[in-house]
């Protein structure tokens, strides 16, 4: 199903290299701190399994293992035994005996692969910031583009413009947080309450959870809308409308999306109307006659609309401060793991993890959008990479950490058959959980499939593609 998407082999090494270079950030953090700590390295890998590639320096083995999933560095004193079912034996005669290290040192390295994922999480955060694509500062926020007439929050009041601020009272902040919120409400009720501010005045609305349960039904988020195309001879071009224009405001109400303008353009019909446009930085007002269109039965304008393209549906482009990045990051992770642990909500999220191929489908889609929502993604994807690794389980980081701090309190060892049965344990679940996510990730893949039709699709656009296949949301021809 990949090969209509990854069209030669750069594209399979694009995709390769950045999903392994979080990988490798992450075990070179252990790497460092393990050589800088004086601790002994049997193995950096990248990938499990059987090696496609090794080579042994001053008695490291370096490798890259057929599967490209995780990876990991052999720490003997470390964890002596416990890893094996995972890593395989150290290619070494056995036995050695090697000195014990205290606890702080264990601690130090188990933490700098986490720390590896953040200082590179970073780099990326940065490279988003100073680029000079429009990103908003802090969130594109929760302006409602559209309210279908005959939906349930068009029937209780929602209005183009509103501004949504909670969700079954939780806090939101961006489209994002508004999609999470009714995601997980979705496992218990098909309805919600929304908190909604417009004029200064803070109203309740309810509204009913979309049938995907992903957002709220009939209600779309606003977004910029575009002159994609001005038809000529139209109402449109005898008013000095361009192609490319933004469309900001129509007969005094500001324009919150494609849908919302078309239906102002109805609703107003064939009177004069001012239209204020952006046009190269600068405001314009353009006075504008609808005509009535027969075939259609409603006024128009001439001209074919579309939703300029918005970083803002992609959770990882939700902010433009490097720090505020990360911390949507972090906050978006958080939020899961806390439902995963509510009882009211685990199943439910526990439904939307995704797992390998759901990671790589979606590394995908933001390669083949641009270059810069791939990084925003790969962001992501290293500050998710660290908050599991430090998960207080066995066979992770964090549980790495938890022994090492016994030992620093206690003075004793975890004993070491407590040690391997609970990492043996904790590898099965880890086996299991993957397998699991596989399966419900390959159940998704019809929808992940039209993502990736969508974001090709987006970037023959850019590219100037075929004529024949416009992207536009709206015609008011």
């Amino acid at each position: 199903m990949f090969g209509m998407f990854i069209r030669n082999s750069s594209d399979a090494i694009a995709l390769g290299l950045l999903f392994g270079l979080t990988i490798f950030v992450h075990e070179f953090g252990h790497f460092i701190a393990a050589l800088r700590c004086g601790l002994v390295v049997d193995t950096f890998s990248i990938g499990f399994g059987p090696a496609i590639w090794k080579r042994k320096i001053r008695g490291i083995t370096f490798k890259i293992g057929i599967l490209p999933l995780g990876g990991y560095v052999m720490l003997p004193q470390l964890d002596p035994a416990g890893m094996e079912k995972v890593q395989g034996k150290p290619e070494t005669d056995p036995p050695r005996d090697l000195p014990p290290i205290p606890p702080w040192k264990k601690i130090v390295v188990s933490l700098a692969g986490a720390a590896g994922n953040i200082i590179f999480a970073f780099v990326l955060a940065w490279i988003v910031y100073l680029s000079p694509a429009d990103v908003a500062e802090n969130g594109y926020g929760t302006v409602v583009g559209y309210v279908a007439t005959n939906s349930v929050a068009a029937a209780n009041g929602l209005l183009p413009g509103d501004e949504i601020v909670s969700v079954n009272g939780e806090k939101v902040r961006t489209w994002q947080d508004v999609g999470m919120a009714t995601y997980l409400a979705a496992g218990r009720t098909n309805a919600v309450i929304l908190t909604v501010m417009a004029g200064g005045t803070a109203r309740s609305v309810e509204a009913a959870v979309s049938k995907d349960g992903i957002g709220i039904e009939g209600v779309e988020h606003g977004t910029d809308c575009v002159a994609g195309e001005v038809m000529p001879g139209s109402p449109a071009e005898a008013a000095g409308l361009k192609n490319g224009d933004l469309l900001r405001i129509y007969d005094g109400e500001r324009i919150a999306g494609t849908a919302h303008f078309v239906r102002l353009v109805e609703e107003r019909g064939e009177r004069e109307t001012v239209l204020t446009v952006e046009r190269e930085g600068r405001t314009l007002d353009l006075t504008v006659t609808p005509k009535w269109n027969p075939d259609a039965g409603k006024a128009r304008i001439g001209v074919v609309v579309a939703a300029a393209f918005d970083f803002g549906v992609m959770p990882w482009m939700q902010h433009k401060l490097p720090l505020a990045q990360i911390r949507g990051d972090a906050a978006g992770i958080f939020r899961i793991l806390k439902a995963l642990t509510n009882p009211r909500e685990a199943k439910q999220a526990a439904k939307g993890l995704g797992g390998p191929v759901m990671i790589i489908a979606t590394l995908w889609i933001a390669i083949k959008t641009n270059f810069l929502n791939a990084v925003g993604f790969l962001r992501l994807l290293n500050v998710n990479l660290a908050i599991i690794n430090l998960l207080p389980l066995p066979i992770l980081d964090g549980g790495h950490i938890v022994f090492s701090a016994w030992e620093a309190i206690t003075r004793r060892r975890a004993h070491p058959k407590l040690v391997t049965v609970l990492m043996n344990v904790f590898a099965a679940l880890l086996l299991a959980a993957f397998l699991a996510l596989t399966f419900s990730d390959f159940q998704k893949w019809p929808r992940m499939f039209r993502a990736l039709r969508a974001a090709t699709a987006a970037q023959n656009e850019t590219a100037g593609g075929s004529e024949d296949e416009p992207a536009a949301e709206a015609d008011t021809e």
